[in-house]
């Protein structure tokens, strides 16, 4: 009977002290590769839109299709300084230009502040420890992916009175020759020569009414961004360890920008229009990041973390058909997490 309580004795015993030996035991994986997977948030993109339309037309014989100026020969009643953007523009042996000479026309507009979510790889290798007051600290590189997308949207409308001119000049060139232009665009030269037409219309015209611009604009982007530099991580416990990560960051925002945008003048013959367009960009837009966070090891190569971020890259501008998008990435920050293994 005592044998078996002796017996039961160094059995409790043992097991006491494996669990002890277990608890004591350092979790941290010996110096190699590790790879983490994850989920992040960015915030702070911003996102804003501007008008980069040229300005109306302005002075005699300025049109927004063409010009009628004077030449060389200043005292003759014809010029070749002449020009029109369009074939239609010709009718018969008349030439016949326009242009705006006030317009509603709507002007800059903020998309607003976007977040932008998505998912993260990110891969390492441990190269070295030293010691920093008494505790191990780990130093490697880093390089990682990650994806995710924004949205941003805006619009306006603005009503004004407008002014609309229209000039039409004859083809009938010195000695009552007809001229037969070449196929637009055409632009003739204050020197010449080219063919002759008079430099004064034969009638102008100009209309006057109220007219409202409206404007709807959008930008859908994928952002692609690549990160690459040192790492620091220090041990607190046999299970928490703290890290910060600093480096090269460039961010590739594939965007769309679509423009949809309209002119009406209800109640007078003046001509409205209408536009509806896409324009896209991709470039690389360089930066750097900095990042702080924390590990939590499960075993010795599988492991939880959490992270906050900073980063800083180089806006982005594109745009056309008078409207620009710009999309801002400087002062974004992210909060990440997932799952750390360790090789």
């Amino acid at each position: 009977m005592k044998n078996l309580v002796g017996q039961e004795t160094l059995a409790m015993l043992a097991i006491a002290g494996a669990a002890t030996a277990a608890l004591g035991q350092e979790l941290r994986p010996a110096p190699g590769f590790w790879v983490r997977a994850g989920g992040v948030i960015r915030s702070g993109y911003g996102v804003s839109f501007s008008d980069t339309s040229t300005p109306l037309p302005t002075g005699a014989g300025n049109f927004a299709n063409g010009f009628v100026q004077g030449s060389i020969s200043t005292n003759s009643p014809y010029t070749w300084n002449w020009g029109y953007s369009d074939p239609a523009q010709i009718s018969g042996n008349t030439l016949q230009l326009s242009r705006f000479d006030s317009a509603p026309r709507v002007g800059a507009i903020d998309g607003g502040s976007q977040s932008a979510f998505g998912g993260e790889l990110r891969a390492g290798f441990e190269a070295l420890r030293f010691e920093f007051f008494e505790r191990d600290v780990r130093f490697g590189l880093e390089a990682g992916y990650s994806f995710s997308s924004l949205s941003a949207s805006g619009s306006g409308s603005v009503t004004r009175s407008s002014s609309y001119s229209t000039a039409t000049y004859s083809l009938i060139g010195p000695g009552g020759q007809p001229i037969i232009p070449a196929d637009g665009p055409y632009s003739g030269t204050f020197n010449g020569p080219g063919p002759l037409i008079p430099l004064v219309p034969l009638s102008q015209t100009t209309l006057v009414g109220d007219g409202t611009s409206v404007v709807e604009l959008g930008l859908d982007a994928d952002l692609h961004t690549l990160k690459f530099g040192p790492y620091f991580e220090l041990p607190l416990s046999s299970r928490w360890v703290v890290g910060m990560s600093f480096g090269y960051c460039t961010v590739l925002p594939d965007a769309q920008f679509q423009i949809s945008e309209s002119t009406r003048f209800p109640g007078t013959d003046i001509p409205g229009s209408s536009l509806q367009r896409t324009v896209r960009r991709s470039d690389w837009q360089p930066g750097g990041y900095a990042e702080i966070r924390v590990n939590f090891e499960l075993t010795r190569n599988i492991g939880l973390y959490l992270a906050g971020e900073f980063q800083h890259n180089e806006n982005l501008q594109f745009g056309g058909f008078g409207r620009k998008a710009e999309v801002k990435l400087g002062a974004i920050y992210g909060v990440s997490a997932g799952v750390r293994l360790a090789f």
